[in-house]
């Protein structure tokens, strides 16, 4: 009976240290755009009501997007010609938004053959900003492009992608300490809250607001 007793505390150890494992996978580090004001009493509060609610998703994900304006810190890998992996960091923060017939009239004016967007949608230009704050490797790069981002209707559908030239597209490869600053852009529907999704090496995507 002791053995047994012995073997399921040990079996609730392993498994309370797998669960802490993966809170830390899943946190993410967050600047916030603005300093937020707040009273120490009712931060007090707000903390005792959250312990009795349901665990808070980890911001970043797709039903606790980060705010627009803040940045995200997301783990990359950075592979050498011989696919040796590098621990990497990147800052992502969306800048700007423009869509709707603002969009059009840049996207009109870059190129003669753009097309205007299919009936019942609009284009969508995002400006994002990345920074590859910390490597392994100071001689290899990474490819920082508006490929890395989806953009993913309020209803849960991945966008598809859209043809167009527009100006300054997000493009830029990056070593260690560089910054990037472009464009992405797709043709979303008309007034859609749409989310921007970033694809990571972390395996999970990270969802940012866009207003």
């Amino acid at each position: 009976m002791k053995k047994i007793m012995m073997m399921c505390s040990m079996f609730m150890i392993v498994l309370l240290a797998a669960c802490g494992d993966i809170d830390e996978k899943n946190s993410r580090e967050v600047k916030s755009n603005s300093d937020v004001a707040a009273d120490v009493e009712d931060d007090a509060t707000e903390v005792a009501e959250e312990e009795v609610e349901e665990k808070e998703k980890p911001i970043g994900t797709r039903s606790n997007p980060l705010p627009f304006g803040d940045t995200i810190t997301v783990k990359e890998n950075i592979y050498d010609d011989s696919f040796n992996s590098y621990d990497s960091l990147v800052e992502i923060t969306l800048l700007e938004t423009i869509r709707g017939e603002e969009a059009w009239a840049i996207i009109e004016k870059e190129n003669m053959f753009n097309e205007p967007a299919a009936e019942g949608f609009e284009y969508a230009m995002v400006k994002v900003k990345g920074f590859l704050k910390e490597s392994e490797t100071e001689d290899d790069s990474l490819f920082f492009s508006s490929m890395n981002f989806n953009f993913v209707s309020n209803d849960g559908e991945v966008y598809d992608w859209a043809s167009a030239v527009i100006p300054n597209e997000l493009s830029k490869e990056l070593y260690n300490g560089g910054t990037a600053e472009g464009y992405i852009m797709n043709q979303v529907k008309v007034e859609d809250d749409f989310k921007i999704s970033y694809d990571s090496s972390e395996g999970s995507p990270v969802f940012f607001l866009v207003q």
